[in-house]
């Protein structure tokens, strides 16, 4: 058990005077602090399922790094860092730039504690490049989420943190009550739900969290329980109460704007969020009829909303998007059963016009919606990352034939479903598979892009580890590569002359991660330094066998370089880099900090 980190009790502030916290209300409730008992969900791992190095996983239970400083693989770390991932060609761009994240929330983890609790305190434990928490949720209902903290990304100084910022105070029970467990006097114990949603943009490197703590007070009687569970003593002092809005509705005689052409009005309002045309409907009849014009909804963006989109909101949106082109679903839909069917119905009205499709981390989207989106036949882009349908769905997509844009990330899709897919899709421009621990024949795969997808410029497919140096081969004939991710692909195996083919053949390749390619030495790197004049990212992460010289080589033949990762590479000296970062300051040249910096008085 921690220390105590609930407030001590004091006299209420003017501001504070409306609410009334339920610990001073009621004096005999239990004060508790607990560790997460279970990671729920997440958008960004670095292990794969069967590691626990860098696993989500290793938020569970107690800090068992803090308070050192460093790269630690029993910690959570997020793959993504730094503006890099968002300068690759495949990067999602915004469909609906006016519905952007005003904060930047680029993943989130969401956890389970033992015991519901009214929250007060919550207590991250950051181990390296902390300040990528830019908000905290509590779940208070299984389909409420109430925000408890929220503030932008921060530079940190190079040491561990514990964050423990000021959250806003609630008077109910966080919980979900979709997970119970029993006691032995069979009363529900009911987990309390934590989201962390993080920016790591602007980080220099990996962002790792070692655990999560919170605290808060817990009812000791029953009565208090179903008081809390209720939200009761959700309360205002009687000069507060909400006061009876005044109407804002405007005159028709008096409103110029609504004067103006329709097609004006509605070229106005292609500028507005949702919110803002939420806003506007209310105004009078003429604005009300403009927000309803499809034209307004032909991109639509969701993801930022997730904590308030359910299946009545989308079918509210089904009338007007009957002309959809651009949807994100990203995020949406995981607190409601109905969802799934609602969807469905959706896409069967909207999607004759659908180009772009992006349902990334959704939990909703199951076999009969993969189907249903096979049907949508002018689909050029598609993100199903971290989707839970079956592998044999997949082969349904096969009725594509317009794709260039194909994310599978983290999914069960197969060797046969996906050649399938490749081949109907022969424009495929990027392709990521990252993750797909399912695919067993991934030089098939290879093979088949190379003969079917002759345009492909991304190709990514990091720790989709079945990958030989026959495979690696095929990407010589991909000649408009311009990224190639083959992260942690050979472990083990000697890549034999592959790098060397590739560089050969595709001589355009920008960016280039071979990170943990065991085998790689010198003189296998020679030719992708000598031929890709136009690298901008190279990844070196963990080849051991590599040297300084070759390093150099790079630094110096390569103009356009911006990022060069030499983490783990132990043949390279710390004192090498120190001068290559001054010798080449246009270049960030990245080293993972294995040292250990203990401070137990933080």
């Amino acid at each position: 058990m921690q220390p105590n980190l609930i407030k001590s009790i004091r006299p209420l502030t003017e501001t504070e005077k409306q609410f009334i916290p339920v610990e001073i209300m009621v004096n005999d409730m239990n004060t508790w602090e607990q560790y997460a008992e279970k990671v729920i969900n997440f958008t960004s791992r670095y292990n794969i399922s069967f590691s626990i190095s860098y696993a989500p996983d290793n938020l569970v239970g107690k800090y068992s790094k803090y308070p050192s400083y460093g790269d630690f693989p029993e910690t959570y770390s997020l793959r993504s860092y730094g503006k890099w991932w968002k300068e690759s060609e495949a990067h999602q761009r915004e469909y609906m730039p006016q519905e952007s994240d005003p904060l930047g929330a680029e993943d989130y983890v969401t956890l389970g504690f033992e015991r519901a609790v009214v929250p007060r305190d919550v207590c991250i434990y950051e181990t390296y490049n902390p300040g990528a928490v830019v908000r905290i949720w509590g779940r208070f209902s299984e389909r409420h989420w109430k925000l408890l903290w929220e503030g932008p990304p921060e530079v940190y100084p190079e040491e561990s943190r514990k964050f423990h910022p000021t959250i806003t105070k609630y008077n109910c029970l966080i919980k979900s009550v979709g997970d119970f467990r029993f006691s032995r006097f069979t009363t529900p114990l009911i987990f309390s739900e934590i989201r962390l949603e993080f920016n790591q943009s602007h980080l220099k490197y990996h962002t790792a969290i070692d655990a999560v703590l919170l605290g808060g007070y817990q009812p000791k009687r029953i009565l208090q329980q179903h008081v809390l569970q209720n939200d009761l003593l959700n309360w205002r002092s009687s000069n507060d109460s909400p006061k009876k809005q005044m109407t804002n509705t405007v005159n028709d005689n008096c409103d110029f704007f609504s004067h103006l052409p329709h097609e004006v009005i509605l070229h106005i309002f292609q500028y507005l969020d949702l919110k803002s045309l939420c806003r506007c409907a209310q105004v009078n009849k003429t604005w009300y009829e403009a927000t309803c014009d499809p034209i307004l909804y032909q991109n639509l963006t969701l993801k930022r909303y997730w904590h308030r989109i359910n299946s009545k909101n989308l079918n509210f949106f089904k009338n007007r998007c009957c002309g959809i082109r651009k949807l994100d679903l990203s995020w949406c839909g995981s607190d409601d059963k109905f969802f799934s069917s609602t969807f469905l119905l959706f896409l069967h009205h909207c999607c004759q016009h659908l180009t772009h499709l992006s349902l990334c981390h959704c939990e909703f989207v199951n076999n009969e919606i993969v189907t249903k989106i096979s049907q949508c036949r002018e689909l050029t882009e598609l993100r199903l990352r971290n989707t839970k349908a079956d592998y044999f769905a997949f082969q349904n997509l096969a009725r594509l034939s317009k794709l260039n844009t194909l994310d599978l990330c983290c999914t069960s899709v197969t060797d046969g479903p996906l050649m399938a897919i490749l081949k109907a899709n022969q424009n495929l421009t990027h392709l990521m598979l990252d993750f797909c621990e399912n695919i067993v024949q991934l030089d098939q795969i290879v093979e088949t892009v190379a003969n079917h997808n002759r345009s492909l410029r991304t190709w990514s497919s990091f720790k989709t580890t079945t990958l030989t140096p026959s495979g690696g081969l095929h990407f010589s004939r991909c000649a408009n590569l311009r990224e190639l991710d083959l992260g942690w692909c050979f472990l083990f195996a000697h890549p034999g002359d592959c790098l060397e083919r590739i560089a050969a053949n595709c001589p355009h390749l920008k960016r280039l991660i071979i990170s943990q390619w065991r085998g790689v030495n010198d003189q296998m790197l020679l030719p992708v330094v000598t031929n890709c004049k136009d690298l901008t990212l190279l990844d070196l992460l963990g080849i051991k066998s590599i040297t300084g010289e070759i390093c150099e080589r790079a630094l110096v033949s390569l103009s356009h370089l911006k990022l060069l990762d030499i983490s783990f590479c132990d043949s390279i000296s710390d004192n090498q880099v120190l001068l290559w970062r001054q010798n080449y300051p246009n270049v960030t040249i990245q080293r993972s900090c294995q040292f250990l910096v203990m401070d137990y008085l933080n």
